[in-house]
């Protein structure tokens, strides 16, 4: 496998973490500086350039991720193709997330279509078109698990 394709890898990796427990800034870092993002789910629109990206990162932050715990993206099924300093790649997204106001886990399947460019050795996402196509209630969570009752176990 190319370094490129594991370099795109990571940043495919970077954003799902990123998004999920760290900060509008470091999701920006992704972006080059003249990106596009279009988060489809949220409706037909776009929005332009890496700050105004960190903007919108910072709204999810504080209006998607600020009412849900065990937050997880999942990035799966990648196909990437590196053209020189381009390269684009479609991968399917599952992403898990418990409501805190009704304590109920949730799965969400779409799909990511990204246009990617090369810089300094790493990639940078200058199009990034999120869809989702399901939004699924699972089940109530639990707090506690039964206890195996391990033997050896102290307190």
């Amino acid at each position: 496998m190319s370094n490129d394709v594991i370099q795109i890898q990571h940043t495919l990796a970077a954003c799902c973490h990123y998004v999920d427990r760290g900060t509008a800034d470091q999701v920006a870092t992704l972006f080059a500086p003249e990106a596009v993002l279009m988060p489809y789910y949220d409706g037909k629109y776009e929005v332009r350039g890496r700050e105004a990206i960190r903007g919108w990162f910072t709204f999810y932050h504080e209006n998607l991720r600020a009412k849900v715990t065990d937050l997880k993206h999942l990035t799966h099924s990648m196909m990437i193709d590196v053209d020189g300093d381009a390269a684009s790649s479609v991968c399917y997204l599952t992403a898990y997330f418990t409501s805190k106001e009704d304590n109920v886990a949730h799965q969400v399947i779409g799909t990511y279509y990204d246009e990617l460019v090369s810089g300094d050795d790493v990639w940078l996402f200058q199009e990034r078109r999120i869809e989702v196509q399901y939004l699924t209630p699972l089940a109530h969570v639990i707090d506690n698990m039964e206890p195996m009752g391990y033997p050896g176990a102290t307190n």
